[in-house]
């Protein structure tokens, strides 16, 4: 009995030294991932048309690439990395989501709620048949399917932890969804004239086209405050999406998994 007592202490001890010796390993990758997003909050409030979070992606891509980085960051900087990428961004898109009331939902109307579940569903779809037409390595046609419909790079990195999709696989489609909504900021403005759309129209059709929030705010609020609320109410509708999405994504996965002889606790469901 004794024995056991100090069995139980040891191990006890034992995993308190490790979950600190983890914690510490992540100190480095946290203290990156921290100053990246105080520059990107820095160059945005000095230029607001740079919607925050494609600054940070852009900076993350910039910095992956600097001549000595990717030991780096598969080194000393990889827990930390990996615990911001993962289990931090997985907090903000909950916290993301509760910031939409069910309220404002049910005010657009049940027509405009299920228009915009056809839009990201079609989305999804037909960018994930082009992305397999175009042979696109991996699960990079999901990726691009999952950001393009829902939110861009927040929902490809979702997407990817679920399917345990190698970071190097995101680099692709976070660039791409990151371009595209980036250039939305200029043009989507310049067409609101010519295609005779009034500012709750046009607040609508951004909410429902951009990836990024930041990037949703940049162009709906060219248009004035009604624009900008009709765009977030319609854009945090399409996040609320993500996570309906991401499971089925998970579930697929797991029986495909199964089928292949795989281990079935090798794809874990959002968390």
């Amino acid at each position: 009995m004794t024995q056991d007592l100090a069995t139980s202490a040891r191990s006890e001890k034992e995993g308190r030294l490790l979950t600190r010796g983890l914690r510490l390993k992540a100190l480095p990758g946290l203290a990156v991932a921290g100053a990246a997003v105080a520059v990107s909050w820095l160059i945005h409030s000095t230029v607001p048309v740079l919607p925050f979070l494609t600054v940070a992606v852009i900076l993350g891509i910039l910095s992956a690439n600097l001549p000595g980085m990717g030991a780096a960051v598969e080194g000393v900087l990889r827990p930390g990395l990996v615990l911001s990428a993962k289990r931090l961004m997985r907090l903000g898109i909950v916290l993301l989501g509760l910031k939409l009331s069910m309220v404002d939902v049910v005010a657009l109307g049940w027509s405009t709620v299920g228009i915009v579940v056809a839009i990201v569903l079609l989305t999804f779809a037909g960018t994930l048949l082009l992305g397999r037409m175009l042979k696109l390595p991996g699960d990079q046609p999901l990726l691009l399917a999952t950001g393009f419909s829902i939110c861009g790079a927040s929902a490809i990195g979702a997407m990817s932890g679920v399917t345990k999709t190698d970071h190097r696989d995101t680099v692709i489609p976070i660039a791409l969804v990151t371009l595209c909504g980036t250039l939305a900021i200029g043009v989507l403005p310049v067409l609101k004239g010519p295609l005779g759309l009034d500012d709750v129209e046009f607040g609508h059709w951004v909410g429902a086209s951009v990836h990024d929030v930041g990037q949703v705010v940049a162009a709906a609020q060219t248009a004035g405050t009604t624009a900008l609320a009709g765009a977030l109410i319609i854009k945090l509708t399409r996040v609320l999406l993500l996570a309906p999405m991401v499971t089925g994504a998970a579930f697929l996965a797991r029986r495909r998994h199964r089928r292949s002889g795989a281990a079935a606790g090798s794809v874990s469901f959002p968390r």
